[in-house]
């Protein structure tokens, strides 16, 4: 994440507890990016936030202080050192995966996003978008999480000429005078814009967000970073901190990102935390927290915390189970490995080299550029339209119960869906039946809606392998919605419910006509961060879409996964206290989920054929 290092000028202290603290962010938005992990985890994006708004505003007034003037071309320069380099050598990855990995129905708005993400205005674009935040884990982007990159960029363009000119005719008062009444303002437009039915206006908007910057900013002028503390007044600062470490903690823990107290308080008194932990930071060794929060640990997490950032989304998007044959605890350490080692390699051989001593070839007017126009060259190259990979069937190349030739394939099964339909029918190959083949067909983020599934090639598909059983679950689509006059539908509500219904009965009529053995799996209710009232109430919904389009339908079944892993409600979460059967809360683990793949392949009636 993009906040300032204290290393970066020699004008105001080095605090290896804000370093810390700035780790502590880092270890908060990655938990919550490991699939809602910590559901409040994003609000280290806010301590992130806070934390810049301080230094910079140091920077800034220390400048002012000691040459009596805010050089404001050298701030942009080093800002631009700082931040620039990491971000241009993600851009290769990112065209990487939109030629390679991402699906057709995805490349334009990756590109946009890639445009808007190097323009740093990646928070608007999703705005007028008019996509749900919220929606990152259903349909992810490799750049989704370049929104705050994005407001602190702005930050950094705007705020040193307001201080510039606020202190040619005033002193730091008129500084503190301004962030404070700017940042009541703030408040009030996220209070305002905020509407239940899609938060993200007031989530991801700059003058929205600001409040957490503008509060950082009006602390630095009020608290010197050079002065001493009293032993008393550290003493009074740790409790302070250590409530909101508490508080913090407690709110990172439960308070989820559409919460509506989030937006009528919460941001504040999460952000008035942070405040008291930077307070404890800058009064060094002398304060527990301070000590606490310089532990090398989280250190070491804050220097590389921006490459860090930047790099963990796309390689969770990137490393999917399907591509790492992982679930649960393994795919996140393998992940979060990735990512520190990427972030690691970038700040000691990309980002410090440049800081410190810029380009190290060439003139920067002309490299900078350069390399700038040759990442959105990269970018646009590889998105491109292309044909959809998903369209060519992924057939197992022998039968799951060994080396057999695909002539000994005595029974078929083809699997329809999106991600977790692909998990289910990887538990299906874990039973290693012999000459039993099963065609995974799933496709990332199918949903139904909008042809998101390229359903229109299943019929045809079925047609050309012949199947003895054809599979078709979505055991994600409660993850999904879209857009309507600004308004952000899912499940349960009409015009979704009749889309989703409409569309799957059309997918099973057509698969019924060219086989006579198909099943429409209940979904059952997701377990773990996801097991919400309203997720539930959604998969209800759901089922009963299911139900109707099954009955509109020659030749289907309807396969009660539902009611087999969550009888009465109560849903399994393992198998005789090994491992999960959805480590994720939706995905099935192939050992976890071994004996009710065993029950699913059962239902399919092989020994019939």
């Amino acid at each position: 994440m993009s906040s300032s290092s204290t290393s970066s000028s020699p004008r105001i202290p080095h605090f290896a507890a804000l370093d810390g603290l700035r780790g502590l962010a880092l270890l908060g938005v990655l938990f919550f990016h490991a699939n809602g992990a910590l559901p409040g985890g994003y609000l280290g994006v806010d301590l992130f936030f806070v934390l810049s708004g301080f230094l910079i505003t140091s920077l800034l007034l220390a400048e002012q202080r000691d040459t009596g003037r805010i050089a404001l071309g050298a701030f942009w320069v080093r800002r631009a050192r700082r931040l620039f380099p990491a971000l241009l050598s993600l851009m290769p990855a990112v065209a990487l995966y939109g030629r390679y990995f991402a699906r057709a129905d995805e490349l334009r708005a990756l590109r946009a996003q890639a445009l808007a993400t190097l323009a740093y205005v990646a928070n608007w674009h999703t705005i007028f978008d008019h996509r749900s935040y919220w929606q990152l884990f259903a349909a992810p982007s490799p750049l989704e999480h370049t929104w705050s990159l994005s407001i602190e960029e702005q930050f950094y363009l705007i705020w040193p000429i307001l201080v510039w000119l606020l202190l040619r005719r005033g002193s730091s008062r008129s500084v503190l005078a301004f962030a404070a009444i700017s940042c009541v303002a703030s408040m009030g437009a996220m209070a305002w814009l905020r509407v239940p039915e899609n938060t993200s206006r007031a989530y991801l908007g700059t003058d929205t967000r600001m409040a957490g910057i503008l509060a950082g900013a009006a602390l630095a002028t009020v608290l010197p970073l050079t002065q001493s503390f009293r032993a008393r007044t550290v003493r009074r600062f740790d409790l302070l901190g250590g409530v909101a470490l508490l508080g913090l903690g407690l709110a990172w823990a439960r308070l989820k990102g559409e919460d509506a107290f989030l937006y009528h308080g919460g941001f504040w008194l999460t952000e008035l935390g942070t405040l008291a932990l930077i307070t404890c930071a800058v009064m060094g060794k002398e304060s527990r927290i301070a000590r606490l929060l310089a532990l090398r640990p989280f250190t070491l997490l804050g220097s590389i915390s921006y490459g860090a950032y930047l790099w963990h989304w796309p390689i969770n998007v990137f490393l999917t189970a399907e591509r790492a044959h992982l679930h649960g605890l393994p795919l996140y350490a393998l992940r979060f490995a990735l990512t520190f080692a990427i972030a690691s390699a970038s700040y000691r051989w990309l980002e410090q080299p440049i800081r410190r001593h810029g380009v190290p070839f060439g003139r920067p007017l002309y490299i900078v550029p350069a390399a700038l126009a040759l990442s959105v060259f990269l970018v646009v190259r590889a998105t491109y339209a292309r044909e959809d990979a998903s369209a060519s069937p992924n057939v197992s190349e022998t039968p799951a119960g060994g080396e057999a030739s695909l002539e000994s394939v005595r029974y078929r099964v083809v699997v329809f869906g999106d991600s977790t339909a692909n998990s289910l029918g990887w538990g299906l190959r874990g039973l290693r039946q012999k000459g039993v083949a099963i065609d995974l067909l799933g496709k990332d983020g199918c949903s139904m809606l909008r042809d998101s599934c390229n359903g229109a090639k299943w019929a045809e598909h079925v047609r050309e392998l012949v199947p003895n059983a054809v599979l078709v679950y979505l055991g994600g689509a409660f993850l999904h919605g879209f857009n309507a006059g600004g308004t952000w539908h899912t499940a349960c509500r009409e015009d979704w419910d009749r889309q989703f219904r409409t569309a799957l009965s059309l997918r099973l009529r057509e698969l019924g006509a060219v086989s006579n053995r198909v099943f429409a799996v209940t979904a059952p209710y997701p377990v773990g961060s996801w097991d919400t009232a309203e997720y539930r109430a959604q998969v209800d919904c759901i089922n009963r879409s299911i139900r109707v389009a099954a009955s509109s339908a020659p030749s289907v079944n309807v396969l009660d996964l539902a009611s087999r892993l969550c009888p009465d409600g109560v849903c399994q979460q393992d198998v005789d206290g090994k491992e999960p059967i959805r480590p994720d809360g939706v995905h099935f683990s192939l050992a976890g989920a071994h004996s009710l793949s065993r029950w699913v392949f059962e239902q399919l009636g092989p020994e019939q054929e």
